[in-house]
């Protein structure tokens, strides 16, 4: 087994860097993601971390974590920007070295119920983020994960209409992905525009396990999980909603988690993940749909290798136009002043 060793910013000593093991992750910085990186620096020592960012006060206060001087290096990265995350999968590979990755962890995520927001490339917001940006991530650094190494993909239940959430929000019904892509068209049959950015998230999640079932059969050598938190009050996933919903998700909810059906609390979501990332039998698991610590079969429809496929065919499509164009462009030269 290669381990990592983070070249240019970690200050791991040789001796010390074979031992333990890469993670590079994005949804580091707040809720289920940031209380997984406090194990991943606390629990053993066993593991460096890559973290995907974009910068913020949030993420100073990461560095001054227990084992964050010696095991975490953060990319400055914004997930709604192709040309960010392809330039930090860039930055990553550097800062391998002729390491490899054991574990890569794509946790992130938005929910916007506040109108039509599009993202620096003009797509749809949540769409861009929880599936294009990681999409992305995983197709740029899946050269450079070891022999038996895993993925795991933070979904939600809400991926499917018929399972039961304690949330009553806004489900999606399938669209193509294209659509899915646009700001104006994305479940646009939802008159309520918080109704329509709940359901673009339940369609984000939907992509996001349609993913790592892909992922399971292009990569038969690595354990690829999408893992499912619940419904998980205390985190930021509440932050666009009115003041009044977001003091009763921060500060509220958490407090009744023992009396909600379907909810977890913070700290089992992430030792949850953190058993993913560390400890459970992903090649055994590889394509599956885990429900904390259960594997659960999802939606008829995650399962669907058309649809599959058609997701798959339009994130490469996107990715195409928008990176890979930008990359064959030439810089382009200013006339000079006069």
């Amino acid at each position: 087994m290669r381990d990592c060793l983070i070249r240019g910013q970690l200050a791991v000593p040789e001796r010390r860097a074979f031992t333990r093991k890469c993670v590079v992750m994005t949804g580091g910085t707040s809720g289920i993601g940031r209380r997984t990186l406090k194990l991943l620096l606390s629990e053993s020592g066993n593991f460096t971390v890559i973290l995907l960012a974009r910068s913020s006060p949030r993420v100073g206060e990461l560095r001054a974590l227990p084992g964050a001087g010696e095991r975490l290096a953060i990319v400055d990265t914004d997930l709604a920007s192709l040309i960010s995350v392809d330039r930090a999968c860039a930055e990553v590979g550097r800062r391998l070295g002729g390491g490899s990755i054991d574990a890569l962890v794509l946790n992130a995520g938005i929910q916007t119920v506040a109108g039509d927001q599009a993202s620096a490339d003009g797509l749809e917001l949540t769409f861009a983020v929880n599936f294009l940006a990681h999409f992305l991530i995983a197709e740029r650094l899946k050269g450079r994960l070891r022999p038996g190494a895993r993925i795991v993909a933070t979904s939600s239940e809400v991926h499917d209409p018929d399972a039961f959430c304690l949330m009553g929000i806004g489900r999606a019904t399938w669209q193509d992905p294209l659509e899915l892509a646009d700001p104006a068209r994305s479940q646009a049959h939802m008159i309520s525009i918080v109704e329509r950015g709940e359901a673009r998230y339940c369609a984000s999640k939907l992509l996001n396990l349609m993913h790592v079932r892909h992922l399971a059969r292009e990569l038969p050598g690595i354990g690829v999980v999408a893992f499912n938190p619940s419904v998980v009050p205390g985190t930021d996933i509440g932050r666009d909603r009115n003041w009044l919903q977001q003091l009763g998700w921060k500060y509220l909810m958490p407090v009744l988690v023992p009396i909600l059906p379907g909810a977890r609390g913070l700290g089992r979501s992430a030792g949850d993940l953190f058993w993913l990332i560390a400890d459970a039998d992903t090649a055994r698991l590889s394509g599956q749909y885990v429900d904390g610590r259960v594997p659960r079969s999802g939606s008829g429809e995650s399962r669907d290798p058309a649809k599959i496929m058609r997701a798959v065919e339009v994130a490469r499509e996107i990715i195409a136009r928008v990176v890979d164009r930008a990359r064959r462009s030439p810089p382009i030269e200013l006339e000079p002043r006069p």
